[in-house]
């Protein structure tokens, strides 16, 4: 059984009378990758706007901050979630998994494919089918397997949505301080100690994690902080004083300033919303 994928399904469902309703912006701790094959989406992902249109893949990275809205009267698209952490335990080479956790300025989150769709259909196929079975009859390694090749077809028809190379030095060092943010959000983490725990200047480490996330370090960090929130809130019934002091947050007044600035809507109002059944479209 994969520890990569999270979740995988095709959908073609008709829109709902009154057209394509935006949905809130959001962002999670996962990796999705969108395989428009009928009508078209409007994004803003990360601050860029853009319309991707049939055939065509939309890559979206761990924590980026992402609206998507239906822009057609038909919408049939994959949505393939990624965990993290199984990516980067699983997936070989390791060159394949930057599309999602590589985006340095001027990335382009879509990707047209029309001289390669329905090699991308028949793979995305077949990975679905073997998602949908039951995880004893899958076969050991296989999902992964099928993962790369899928990943594999799009890098040899897009290089340029991939790190130069496997992982170097620079993209190997942002990696390894995304993981500790990500692991240790709750505690206080500061520039100098983080440098010095991988032996380089705070300088160089704030100018290569903007340049391979968009983000300072402080950002990233209230980013996965409040991702952690937002899954509490919805996953469970406890006081939102609690999920502030879990998230790593002191004082409830900050929580709530910064949770509103980041999500839009204050905490209680944003579990309101997911209890009342309020889905995001990816």
């Amino acid at each position: 059984m994969s520890a990569c994928i999270t979740d995988l399904y095709f959908s073609d469902a008709p829109m709902k009378s009154g057209g394509g309703a935006e949905h809130s912006r959001h962002k999670h701790n996962v990796y999705q990758l969108l395989y428009v094959v009928e009508g078209s989406i409007s994004c803003e992902i990360a601050g860029t706007h853009f319309t991707a249109t049939a055939p065509s893949l939309v890559f979206i990275g761990n924590y980026e901050p992402h609206i998507v809205s239906v822009a057609s009267e038909r919408y049939a698209r994959y949505v393939l979630t990624l965990d993290p952490e199984g990516v980067d335990a699983e997936l070989r080479p390791k060159l394949l998994s930057t599309v999602f956790s590589f985006h340095p300025s001027g990335f382009s989150h879509a990707l047209d494919i029309t001289p390669i769709a329905e090699e991308i259909r028949v793979l995305m196929e077949n990975l679905v089918s073997e998602w949908s079975r039951p995880p004893e009859e899958r076969l050991e390694g296989g999902i992964t397997v099928m993962l790369a090749a899928l990943l594999y077809r799009v890098q040899r028809f897009s290089p340029s949505h991939f790190a130069d190379r496997d992982y170097g030095a620079s993209e190997m060092l942002v990696a390894s301080v995304r993981r500790t943010l990500e692991s240790n959000f709750q505690n206080r983490l500061s520039l100098t100690e983080l440098a010095e725990a991988h032996h380089i200047s705070k300088y160089y480490l704030a100018h290569i994690f903007r340049k391979g996330t968009g983000y300072s370090l402080s950002e990233y960090l209230m980013l996965c902080r409040i991702s952690y929130a937002c899954r509490r809130l919805t996953e469970e019934a406890v006081e939102i004083r609690e999920i502030a002091e879990s998230a790593g947050f002191r004082d409830m007044s900050n929580f709530s300033r910064a949770f509103k600035e980041t999500v839009g809507v204050s905490p209680s109002a944003f579990r309101k919303k997911m209890q009342g059944g309020s889905e995001l479209l990816t």
